[in-house]
């Protein structure tokens, strides 16, 4: 599906500010990598133990709001590369992830792991403008379903990311994602998704996904920090 088509799907689901909407629509037009570096790249700093993140994530069908709830992520434990966090609903469910360098998760307590090319996922760091990385994901879920996807990433900018919790230094990543085998069972085939990743907190504050099966739209999901703070 043309980048383009995805965008638009995404505007339609999310109240957007002014900037993220220009933001969102340039995405349309960009079918290469080719941005310019900043000339300062970020390298990857974990977040403290005890970072506590509090999001919202709002996903639609066919312009129909289905889910909006809050999710508590803290941070544990820490390594130079890897975040163990717990994620509570306000339902009072919780469970564990396990991220590589702020974006890629490699496992979580439900039993659902992902492996790549951990050393092409860590060429994209540090993050610079035109900087990409290219593998294929993994995925195996306990049930034992298993599928394999081909992702690119790319760093398009800098910018300041507002939100209720605050205005932030980040870092807009694009990524695609196209399941290329194992995929039968799967709600959808092809995911777009931009992040906006903030150094300062080793992970990404504001993310917008969208989900297509056979070039059809399936799902919208908008995930934001509603507050970020430490112990």
């Amino acid at each position: 599906m043309p980048i383009h088509a995805a965008v638009a799907a995404v505007l339609k689901a999310i109240p957007l500010s002014a900037a993220l909407l220009v933001g969102l629509m340039s995405m349309a037009g960009a079918q290469t990598c080719d941005y310019p570096p900043s000339g300062n790249p970020v390298a990857y700093v974990a977040p403290a133990p005890g970072t506590k993140i509090r999001y919202e994530d709002v996903t639609l069908r066919k312009d129909t709001e289905q889910t909006r709830r809050e999710l508590d992520y803290t941070a544990l434990n820490t390594t130079a590369t890897e975040t163990e966090w717990t994620i509570h609903l306000a339902s009072g469910q919780g469970i564990a992830v396990r991220t590589f360098l702020g974006l890629m998760q490699t496992v979580n307590s439900s039993g659902t792991s992902s492996s790549f090319d951990v050393e092409k996922y860590a060429a994209l760091w540090p993050l610079d403008g035109g900087k990409t990385a290219k593998f294929d994901v993994t995925t195996a879920a306990q049930s034992g379903t298993q599928y394999r996807a081909a992702l690119s990433l790319c760093v398009r900018r800098f910018e300041t990311l507002s939100l209720s919790a605050g205005d932030f230094k980040a870092v807009v990543i694009d990524s695609h994602s196209q399941i290329v085998e194992g995929g039968a069972n799967l709600p959808f085939d092809e995911v777009y998704t931009r992040y906006w990743y903030v150094p300062e907190y080793g992970i990404y504050l504001q993310r917008v996904r969208a989900m297509y099966m056979q070039r059809r739209e399936v799902m919208k999901q908008t995930r934001r920090a509603l507050s970020v703070g430490g112990n």
